[in-house]
């Protein structure tokens, strides 16, 4: 294949500036197929020199490619094309899908959903702000203030103030997970942990096994590195085993995702044998496992669990610690415990993505683990979310049809919602939508994002009241749609 470099011509009399013209090039080389996924771009310096331009021009021509989709950069190691053009699924349709959306339905991408004005939100697992522990903050920023004056305000090193990450242990510590200072790396959430991973240790082209369904914020990550996704279904207990070894034999995956307390979105909890087979299966096949954990102390019906991390006796599990749904979100405060082999490159990455997390916060947050504030505002949280999750439980099952089902998980900020045969929760989404009411297709959280009668409902931003306004409407639209002639092979069409 001839190199699609050598025809490029820079006009500096345009006024489309350098760096625009350069990204339109490349994107017409990317989507014609010249350039194919997973192949190398230039190095920076080098395609500066053979154009003749500043090498800030070729930097920010490969970012937007990067905002776009079509590029990966990896620390490192260079720019790759990350865009893959949609093939035919190859997999089975997992069990509850329906057929594709048609054109015309207004459905919310992964990461947003419409919120109109007074609407009763029940998508978000963004805690209630009436719940924050907003006199403790104000009065430990003062305090740090006054006791670290302009240093509160400067950078701290790229892997985290140092004695947060030494109180960051001691709590890891005290729920299990042996670790040092040395070994921590704070970030400005979870998500940033999983992106900071995808960036350091994803090439294009490169195979992620996650459950199904999961998290969408972690497969948006992955794919914008270039990944493919390959879902392994989830049983009561955890992960499928059988097909998770299926998908190794068939994949041979960069890393495995899971999420073992709570798992968003269904609230399954893996059991103590499904955590140990799960790192045993890890380690027999060489692969990095992904620890997602941000609502195990949210147990209600039975003591906190263990992360599988606490296990890891070889450094093979990459936990990712946030409290941001037991805290506050906008701290944007995470801990990431790597192996040390790879710290260096998540460093590395973390510096490129924002130099370092917040100092003030992390000061802050290190005298609020000391104080031991937080096992205070935990159990202050628990007892308020108890309270919203029997609630909701009480109104589904007054409210519901009986063809509808669901799992009580013990604990989280969620329930995972099975309608009847044939719903199409996305329709759902647009039904309960018309009625001031926001609840979490399924669609969301499956890889292939294909429609299906599951929907998840969060408590966690919601009052009681908000409960029990909110769950007849749903339920009111759950019997709208129900259609009883329903049969698999039934196709669905926009309202008009």
């Amino acid at each position: 294949m001839s190199d699609p470099f050598v025809s490029i011509q820079l006009q500096r009399d345009d006024p489309l500036p350098l760096y625009r013209q350069l990204y339109l090039h490349i994107e017409k080389a990317i989507l014609s197929g010249r350039l194919e996924p997973g192949q190398k771009l230039p190095p920076i310096r080098r395609l500066a020199a053979r154009l003749g331009v500043n090498t800030v021009t070729v930097v920010q021509a490969y970012r937007c490619l990067e905002r776009a989709g079509l590029a990966a950069a990896r620390v490192g190691s260079g720019t790759f094309v990350a865009y893959q053009r949609k093939a035919i699924p190859d997999q089975p349709v997992p069990p509850g899908t329906v057929e594709p959306d048609q054109p015309g339905l207004d459905l919310p991408d992964s990461w947003q959903v419409a919120l109109p004005p007074e609407a009763i939100n029940f998508a978000t697992l963004t805690p209630d702000a009436a719940l924050f522990p907003v006199d403790d903050f104000q009065a430990i920023i003062n305090q740090v203030l006054n006791r670290d004056r302009g240093e509160a305000f400067g950078y701290q090193e790229s892997q985290g103030y140092y004695p947060l990450r030494c109180s960051a242990a001691a709590y890891l510590t005290q729920s299990g997970i042996k670790c040092g200072a040395e070994t921590i790396q704070v970030i400005s959430g979870a998500q940033q942990g999983i992106d900071l991973i995808a960036r350091s240790l994803i090439m294009p082209g490169d195979r992620i096994l996650t459950e199904s369904p999961t998290y969408t914020g972690a497969m948006a990550a992955f794919r914008s590195r270039g990944a493919q996704i390959h879902a392994v279904p989830l049983q009561d207990d955890g992960i499928d085993l059988e097909a998770l070894e299926n998908q190794l034999k068939i994949q041979q995956p960069k890393l495995i995702y899971v999420m073992t307390n709570f798992q968003n979105p269904t609230g399954i909890c893996y059991s103590p044998e499904k955590q140990k087979a799960l790192l045993d299966i890890c380690r027999r096949w060489d692969v990095l496992l992904i620890e997602d954990d941000s609502f195990t102390e949210l147990a209600y019906n039975r003591e906190q669990g263990q992360a599988i991390k606490a296990q890891d006796e070889d450094d093979r599990v990459i936990y990712i610690k946030s409290f941001s749904k037991i805290l506050m979100p906008g701290l944007r405060l995470a801990f990431m415990l790597a192996p040390q082999r790879l710290l260096p490159q998540l460093m590395a990455a973390k510096h490129i993505a924002d130099i370092s997390t917040s100092g003030l916060v992390q000061r802050v947050f290190d005298v609020y683990l000391r104080r031991d504030l937080w096992k205070t505002h935990l159990e202050y949280m628990k007892e308020c979310y108890r309270e919203r999750y029997h609630h909701i439980l009480q109104a589904i099952q007054d409210s519901f049809p009986p063809e509808v089902s669901f799992r009580a998980p013990e604990g989280g900020l969620c329930l995972w919602v099975e309608g009847y045969p044939g719903l199409s929760s996305n329709r759902l989404y647009e039904a309960c939508l018309a009625h001031q009411v926001v609840i979490a297709p399924g669609s969301h959280f499956f890889p292939d994002n294909r429609d299906s009668r599951f929907f998840r409902l969060s408590f966690a931003a919601l009052s009681l009241e908000d409960i029990s306004r909110g769950i007849p409407i749903i339920a009111q639209q759950l019997n709208n749609l129900y259609n009883p002639a329903y049969h698999p092979g039934q196709r669905f069409s926009p309202l008009l």
